[in-house]
């Protein structure tokens, strides 16, 4: 799931804001993705859909002109090859094989996203990431990504503590049980050893324009999936995720739900919130359909 600023364009506020579109000669129509039998290219492009829709990294990542280029196993020529794609090509479905390819060579010795082979889509974003040249690739996790991996049985029982001290959830609840689940259990010896066991307290040391989170269930089945669904908040206050804040801008402002990356019978597919329309997009490799009302999404 990603987080960003800006939710709203200026002179827009509230849900209105989102489903009131812009002048059509902005819309640059959203494309769907190649996936043939046998592919299992789907982890591929929900991430790739997450890459392109986040505008900030878009907007970067094609002003990068210089890079290390490493011929054809080169990941970055390959995710500019299809940024370009992407935005002049008049086909609706476009072809990501340039992109497979150069995973699968990079990574033949790791075993990690050979052809034809299922694999991890936040592996695959961040793997996308690390290819850019070091200054962008910095300031992108500066801006940027956590991973958060709990136990939903912590996250349901910390809800349910959370629950029985007030009267009904409040909207900031999401960032709350997040930050809490994602430390139960996550300890660590004192580092001068006297025995006892720190829980892990996460901080903050800068102000992100975009938070990307993984929310990891430990089996293919949970009874938790509907609750966790529910109690998904669109609206992220960095003070509610972290123990600490440090910076003043950071510790007041709000980041609004962008991108869901889904993961269900063996496949990916995603919903983006196209900013230039205003109207959530749901990706499923070459189909593509607009969203009209968010809580759609939960289906």
């Amino acid at each position: 799931m990603s987080w960003k600023r800006n939710y709203f364009a200026s002179g827009s506020s509230g849900l209105q804001g989102i489903f009131t579109p812009r002048t059509m000669t902005s819309i640059a129509p959203s494309k769907g993705l190649i996936n043939e039998p046998g592919q299992n290219s789907c982890f591929l492009n929900s991430a790739l859909q997450v890459l392109w829709h986040l505008d900030i990294f878009r907007r970067s990542f094609r002003q990068l002109t210089t890079h290390k280029c490493m011929e054809d196993s080169c990941i970055f020529c390959a995710l500019k090859s299809i940024f370009v794609q992407f935005q002049f090509s008049s086909e609706k479905v476009l072809p990501s094989d340039a992109l497979r390819c150069a995973l699968a060579k990079t990574f033949q010795d790791e075993q990690r996203f050979q052809l034809g082979i299922m694999d991890d889509a936040a592996e695959c974003f961040v793997r996308a990431l690390d290819s850019s040249p070091s200054p962008f690739k910095l300031q992108c996790i500066a801006c940027a990504i956590l991973m958060c991996d709990m136990c939903w049985l912590c996250y349901s029982n910390q809800a349910v503590r959370m629950l029985e001290c007030r009267e009904k959830p409040t909207p900031d609840m999401f960032g709350e049980l997040l930050r809490n689940a994602s430390t139960v259990g996550d300890l660590r010896n004192c580092p001068g050893n006297c025995g006892e066991k720190l829980r892990i307290r996460r901080v903050l040391m800068n102000s992100p324009e975009i938070i990307t989170i993984g929310l990891v269930w430990d089996s293919d089945h949970s009874d938790l999936a509907e609750d966790v669904i529910h109690s998904l908040g669109t609206v992220l206050r960095l003070g509610d995720l972290f123990y600490r804040v440090t910076e003043d801008k950071a510790k007041q402002a709000e980041l609004y739900l962008v991108g869901v990356v889904c993961y269900y019978g063996k496949h990916y597919s995603t919903f983006f919130f196209q900013t230039k329309i205003r109207k959530w997009i749901y990706f499923d490799d070459a189909h593509v359909k607009e969203v009209i009302i968010w809580a759609l999404c939960n289906q």
